[in-house]
């Protein structure tokens, strides 16, 4: 009976194969654009070229932007010196109104020109920080360290975003690759993101980490596990080791 019992225990898990076929992938592949119009002034890579996070890929011409940005900040300079000027009157009508020179109607006005004033100024210090984002939105910059994977933008390229943004460069992560396998259900059961398994690539074994366990068509799973890249490449073929 026992016997029996641990029998039918050991039939109900989940049967894995030891090795499943799998095929690479770019991780974290993006498509990306800007956010505003304008010309295409430079574009710094070429396609196979790698960039760490943060460098400048490309460049939208900056003249418009810089002349937005130095406007707002010129206008932000004039309203905070009204300001300074509407707390001095303010200051000297609370003085007056205490000493019963000056009326009620007097200091509500001071009062009044004062409140103005410091809504003109966080007014004006928000156009301040919008041109600025435009002006940094007019630039691309590498989100992780990348590889570039395609490159459509070229110098002189006018971009227009009002509708839908044109996709300028496709990038993906440098530092690793994705290896992807289909399996069933039954195989699925347990695995989660963040666990830890094996995968065989480029004559290499190769430590990973699942990053997606995504519920596919005809009750099957797409299992994504992130490796080293290395010198490896998307089209690959792998092999994971289930635990």
């Amino acid at each position: 009976m026992k016997l029996l019992t641990a029998a039918l225990l050991l039939a109900a898990l989940p049967v894995r194969a030891a090795d499943l076929p799998a095929q690479l992938d770019w991780y974290q592949r993006v498509e990306l654009s800007t956010p505003v119009s304008g010309v295409v002034e430079s574009v710094n890579v070429q396609p196979g070229q790698t960039a760490r996070k943060g460098d400048l890929l490309l460049r939208l011409n900056p003249t418009l932007f810089k002349a937005s940005l130095a406007e707002a900040q010129a206008d932000s300079t004039r309203v905070g010196e009204e300001q300074a000027d509407a707390n001095k009157e303010l200051s000297r009508a609370n003085e007056l109104y205490a000493r019963t020179v000056s009326s009620t109607t007097e200091l509500d006005a001071s009062k009044l020109r004062q409140a103005r004033a410091t809504a003109q100024v966080a007014a004006a210090r928000a156009r301040v920080d919008k041109a600025r984002r435009l002006l940094d939105e007019s630039e691309i910059r590498a989100p992780f360290d990348a590889l570039i994977l395609d490159r459509q933008a070229e110098p002189g390229m006018a971009v227009a975003s009002q509708n839908q943004p044109p996709i300028l460069l496709t990038v993906a992560r440098a530092d690793q690759i994705i290896a992807r396998a289909s399996l069933t259900a039954d195989k699925t059961a347990g695995l989660k993101p963040g666990d830890h398994m094996d995968v065989s690539a480029g004559g290499k074994t190769l430590s990973g980490k699942i990053v997606a366990v995504r519920a596919k068509a005809d009750a099957h799973y797409q299992l994504d596990v992130a490796i080293p890249r290395g010198n490896l490449i998307a089209g690959m073929t792998a092999t994971v080791r289930l635990p």
